[in-house]
């Protein structure tokens, strides 16, 4: 009787400790390649990262609603040339998710940023984000410029410029709308959970990629969305003293590494405006491609022209 009670306690301790596994992701040209999941500890936050590769180390940080396999596309063609690294971010599918605002600030996912490039012993890394994520890879090269080799960020413009149209334009103020109902409306995060997990499968969803989008969806703790927005977004009444993101305009640390800003023309959250004066807060050399037609999210909806183009800039093609 003993020896069983034994028994049960090492089964009641081991039990929710989550399995790791191998996911398959195939990207537009039909070229597929198998995602190795991993872990990391980020000052005591687990955080889930998928890789493949080989190679400098390239990381890719994913938007709010998009999981790291809306990646599949870049992560299946750079991982022919580099390490890659899709970081779930803290809140979201397998990573950790601690409660309270003060977690979910920039410098606390650019912190989870660097202990992925620590783990894999690298000393920088080509840091990608899109949406949220082009935020944090927006913060994490200006306040980690010793470890960020190069800046991509995909339908995301320097928060300086969102601060400055939120200042000036009712059209961006209206077009932010979303994020304000996060950070003001104690129900938006139950409501917005609601809206993803009870939506339809995406057009171009395999079945196999639509049960990974309904699990990753399961998983997200939806007041983490609110609390990116309560910790991070500007909050009205909006001034060119305005703060969000860390900084005031004119505090932001210029970003040192060469950056590539790709950027769909019919973006809706953020208005062509935003990307004026991009490069007075790069003191490197700044790539500026716009799609016509396209919207926030060029990695999915145009990936046969954005891979390569990324590929190109990086100097693989």
């Amino acid at each position: 009787m003993r020896m069983l009670c034994r028994l049960l306690i090492v089964v009641i301790v081991l039990a929710p400790a989550a399995a790791l596994a191998n996911v398959t992701v195939t990207d537009w040209r039909g070229v597929a390649v198998t995602a190795t999941e991993g872990r990391v500890d980020s000052d005591g936050v687990e955080i889930a990262f998928h890789t493949a590769g080989e190679g400098p180390l390239v990381v890719f940080v994913h938007s709010i609603s998009g999981p790291w396999f809306d990646w599949r596309h870049q992560f299946v063609a750079l991982s022919e040339h580099y390490r890659v690294a899709v970081m779930s971010t803290r809140g979201t599918d397998e990573s950790g998710k601690p409660q309270g605002v003060e977690h979910y600030t920039m410098a606390k996912i650019s912190g989870d940023i660097a202990a992925i490039i620590d783990h894999f012993g690298e000393e920088t890394a080509i840091v990608v984000g899109q949406d949220s994520g082009g935020f944090y890879a927006w913060h994490f090269a200006m306040t980690h410029p010793e470890k960020t080799e190069r800046l991509v960020s995909i339908g995301t413009i320097h928060p300086a410029g969102l601060i400055r149209e939120l200042a000036s334009n009712p059209d961006q103020q209206q077009a932010s709308m979303f994020q304000r109902g996060m950070q003001e409306n104690p129900d938006a995060p139950t409501a917005y959970g609601e809206r993803i997990r009870s939506a339809p499968a995406r057009p171009g969803d395999t079945p196999e990629l639509a049960e990974l989008r309904a699990a990753a969806y399961d998983r997200l703790d939806v007041e983490s969305v609110a609390n990116f927005y309560k910790a991070n977004w500007p909050r009205p009444p909006f001034t060119l003293e305005t703060e969000g993101f860390g900084f005031r305009i004119g505090e932001f640390p210029a970003v040192q590494a060469p950056t590539l800003l790709v950027y769909g023309r019919d973006s809706r959250p953020f208005l062509s405006g935003t990307l004026n004066d991009t490069w007075r807060w790069v003191d490197a050399p700044l790539t500026l491609m716009v799609l016509p037609g396209i919207g926030h999210g060029p990695h999915t909806q145009a990936p046969e022209i954005v891979t390569p183009a990324i590929l190109e800039w990086l100097g693989a093609e």
